[in-house]
């Protein structure tokens, strides 16, 4: 298989999370405030919320990169894996990092989306395209997997009384309408 394929689309992936992602902060409140709609979309200003917009356009563009060429490389699961813990991660550490130092803005919001999106796809490229195999990793990427996708589908719902779930607006935690 050529990396060249592996590469290029790891650049459409990078382009449509961001993207797609983007779009997701607005279509809850679109929809109405359609609640089966709420596992993806943002429902509030929390980090948790931003975190997802990451997450789950990844998520989406993993299972095509699956069937394009994902059957091919022995560490596509543990590379998206790791890329999937790897952005909300670094979302929150440069969030709650600047935050503390400047004022919150809707510029290093975005640069912050952007960079953690553009970091997390680069250690898939990389962890992919690897001549290592790391085999016991892919067999716990299974359950690191179906931990981070429970978590985003339940602490939508039942989020904890913690900070990272707290709209910074509205004081108030989960879906707010």
């Amino acid at each position: 298989m050529n990396n060249k394929i592996v590469r290029n689309m790891h650049i459409i992936g990078t382009i449509f999370t961001i993207l797609f992602g983007s779009l997701l902060h607005f279509t809850f409140e679109i929809s109405g405030y359609w609640k089966p709609l709420a596992l993806i979309s943002a429902v509030n200003e929390s980090t948790w919320e931003h975190l997802k917009l990451a997450f789950w356009p990844t998520i989406i563009f993993a299972i095509i990169e699956y069937f394009v060429y994902g059957k091919k490389y022995k560490n596509f699961i543990f590379g998206k894996t790791v890329s999937l813990y790897a952005m909300p991660i670094l979302i929150s550490v440069i969030f709650w990092g600047y935050f503390k130092i400047i004022n919150d803005s809707l510029i290093w919001d975005i640069l912050d989306f952007v960079i953690s999106v553009i970091i997390g796809y680069l250690i898939s490229y990389f962890i992919i395209v690897s001549k290592k195999y790391f085999k016991t990793w892919k067999a716990i990427s299974f359950l690191l997997l179906f931990i981070i996708i429970a978590s985003f589908c339940l602490l939508t719902f039942f989020p904890m009384n913690l900070v990272i779930f707290k709209d910074p607006i509205t004081g108030k935690f989960g879906i707010i309408r």
